[in-house]
């Protein structure tokens, strides 16, 4: 009777152990960034404008409307990549507004990308130099310890959609795809 007991514990210690290898994987792989990929915040790219064509700081129309299809296209080409889960930042809207420019906000950033859910942040900018030149910036910066990762900058020529988004794709192609993978 007592080796009966023993078989009987060791075989229900061999299914639990058996059965909690198996429900392991559906516990530690199947939740919410899980996926491999790295979940990020991206926030709306900013507008630096140092050309003389306008007072110091403004904007066109044209350039709002640029710089918003611009931070759109930011997200899109991080999802697509595969190697990134953007969060939605749209929760943090008021907060973010009374931060005014993430972009310049010191490190404001990686506070609320990690209010989300993020493990990094991406922030990114246009500085107009003139007419013809601009700069495309992206940081990167890690939440937990709010030091930036990596930036990444181009210059470009044209002040077109197209010469914008030409930029920023070389950007994350050439440069934040290029590193290792997170």
């Amino acid at each position: 009777m007592r080796n009966r007991i023993i078989a009987l514990a060791a075989l229900g210690a061999a299914l639990g152990a058996a059965l909690g290898l198996a429900v392991m994987p559906l516990t530690a792989w199947g939740g919410k960034g899980d996926s491999g990929m790295k979940p990020v915040a991206v926030f709306d790219m900013a507008f630096i404008n140092f050309s003389q064509e306008v007072d110091y700081g403004e904007k066109n129309e044209a350039e709002h409307a640029r710089i918003a299809m611009l931070s759109d296209y930011f997200r899109d080409l991080l999802t697509e990549s595969g190697r990134y889960e953007v969060q939605d930042t749209m929760s943090l809207k008021e907060r973010i507004a009374q931060q005014g420019n993430v972009f310049t906000c010191n490190q404001c950033e990686a506070d609320l990308a990690r209010a989300v859910g993020a493990e990094r942040s991406f922030t990114g900018a246009v500085q107009k130099i003139s007419v013809l030149i601009q700069t495309v910036i992206i940081r990167e910066r890690d939440t937990d310890s709010g030091q930036i990762v990596a930036q990444y900058q181009t210059d470009i020529r044209g002040n077109t959609d197209q010469a914008w988004r030409r930029g920023l794709k070389w950007l994350i192609e050439h440069r934040v795809l290029a590193q290792k993978k997170p």
